[in-house]
C-alpha cells in the first residue's frame, strides 16, 4: 500500500505540472497492456503474447533466428538477441514488432544478454566452450557494422545473466567475476570500481535509484551490497540463512520501480525475495508445487506487481511449457499451460500493440 501511495503521489504531482505548463497536453500514464514471451528454439524465434485479461496469442512475432535468449528495451525499441544466425541481434518497433534494423555479423560466439546505451551502441555477452570450460566474453555492439571481438579488459568470467549489466549515468557497470567494473560509454575505458571476496550474482537498482550488487555463498555467506553514489560500499547485508546461495546462475532480477530482488535458488528451485526498503529476506514460493519443474526466468510486473514465473511443466518435452503467476502476498494468482517452446524470456510494454 506504501508503493501504491508513492506511485499515487508521483502521478498526482505529474498532473498539476502538466496543467500548468500545458493544459491541453493530456497525461499518459503507462499500462503495462502487453506481456511478450520470448522462446529458445533452434531455427525459429518467436515471440508469444498475453494480454491484461491473460489471452494468450502465439507467434505474433516470428523469424528464421535460431537460439534466441534474451530480449532488451530501449527508447521503445526491442532488441532480441540470438546465438545463431543469420540475424545476431534484432532491432523491432515496440508497437508493431515490425523489423527495423538487423545485426547480422558477429566476430564473439554466442551472443546473449544485450545492453544498449544508446541507439546504436551497446554491449553484448557471449560464450565460448562448454560444460566447465565454458567461458563468458563482452563485446561492443554497434547496430550498423555488427558485434567486435570480446573486449580485453574484461575476464572469461563474465556473469551471463539479464543482471550482468546495468546502465548508470555514463556507466556500464559490469559483473565481472568477483569484480565489479565500469565502462565508461564515452571514452570506452574499463575500471575496476569494487572486488569482493565472492563472485557476484547481479546486479540490481531500486526505487529509490540505489545500486546493489549480490554475491555468491561459497566460502562466506551470500550478501546484498549497497552501493553509494560514487561506488563506495555504503553497507552490506549478510544473509543468514545457510539454504540461500545466491549462485550466479540463480537469474537473479529487479524490476523497474520496485524495492524486491527475486531469485531461483539452483539447488531448490524455490523463488526467494530480497526487500532493499526492508532489507529483509524472505522465502517466496516453491513454483515446483504449482507445475513448473524447471524454472527459466522470475520477474515482477512493474505495474500490478504480480511475479511471473516462467518454465517447463517436463524436462524433457519442451513444449509442456508454463507460467506460474503470484500475487505480491506469495499466493498463486494464475497459471497458463503451452506458452510456447522452452520460453526463456518475458517483457512487459507499455506501449499500445499495433496488429499488421
Amino acid at each position: 500500500m506504501k508503493k501504491l501511495s508513492i506511485f499515487t503521489a508521483i502521478l498526482f504531482a505529474l498532473t498539476m505540472f502538466s496543467c500548468t505548463e500545458d493544459s491541453d497536453a493530456p497525461l499518459v500514464i503507462p499500462t503495462y497492456d502487453n506481456t511478450y514471451i520470448l522462446t529458445f528454439e533452434t531455427g525459429k524465434t518467436s515471440l508469444e503474447h498475453l494480454d491484461t485479461a491473460y489471452v494468450y496469442t502465439p507467434d505474433v512475432y516470428t523469424s528464421l533466428n535460431g537460439d534466441a535468449l534474451s530480449m532488451h528495451n530501449f527508447n521503445d525499441k526491442l532488441y532480441l538477441v540470438n546465438q545463431s544466425g543469420p540475424n545476431f541481434i534484432t532491432q523491432l518497433n515496440e508497437e508493431t514488432l515490425q523489423e527495423e534494423r538487423v545485426v547480422a555479423t558477429s566476430e564473439m560466439d554466442n551472443p546473449s544478454n544485450l545492453l544498449m546505451y544508446s541507439e546504436d551502441k551497446g554491449v553484448v555477452v557471449g560464450s565460448s566452450g562448454s560444460g566447465r570450460r565454458k567461458k563468458y566474453l563482452l563485446a561492443h555492439v554497434d547496430m550498423n557494422t555488427g558485434i567486435s571481438e570480446a573486449i580485453d579488459d574484461i575476464s572469461e568470467d563474465m556473469l551471463p545473466s539479464n543482471s550482468a549489466l546495468l546502465l548508470d549515468n555514463n556507466n556500464v557497470l559490469i559483473a565481472d567475476g568477483n569484480e565489479l567494473k565500469a565502462m565508461d560509454i564515452l571514452s570506452k575505458e574499463i575500471s575496476v570500481l569494487q572486488e569482493f571476496s565472492e563472485t557476484i550474482s547481479g546486479i540490481v537498482r531500486d526505487a529509490d535509484d540505489v545500486i546493489w550488487i549480490a554475491t555468491e555463498k561459497r566460502t562466506e555467506k551470500a550478501s546484498f551490497v549497497k552501493l553509494n553514489a560514487d561506488y563506495s560500499i555504503a553497507e552490506t547485508v549478510t544473509v543468514e540463512d545457510e539454504s540461500v546461495n545466491l549462485y550466479k546462475n540463480s537469474i537473479l532480477i529487479m524490476s523497474e520501480n520496485s524495492y524486491n530482488a527475486y531469485w531461483s535458488e539452483s539447488n531448490s528451485g524455490k523463488i526467494y525475495r530480497f526487500n532493499t526498503s526492508t532489507k529483509t529476506l524472505e522465502e517466496f514460493c516453491t513454483p515446483l508445487f504449482d507445475g513448473v519443474m524447471l524454472t527459466t526466468l522470475v520477474k515482477e510486473h512493474p505495474l500490478t506487481k504480480k511475479v511471473y514465473v516462467l518454465g517447463l511443466e517436463d524436462y524433457f518435452d519442451t513444449e509442456k511449457s508454463v507460467l506460474s503467476i503470484y500475487n505480491e502476498d506469495n499466493s498463486l494468482f494464475k497459471t497458463i499451460k503451452e506458452v510456447g517452446n522452452s520460453p526463456i524470456d518475458i517483457f512487459f510494454s507499455d506501449k499500445a500493440y499495433i496488429t499488421q
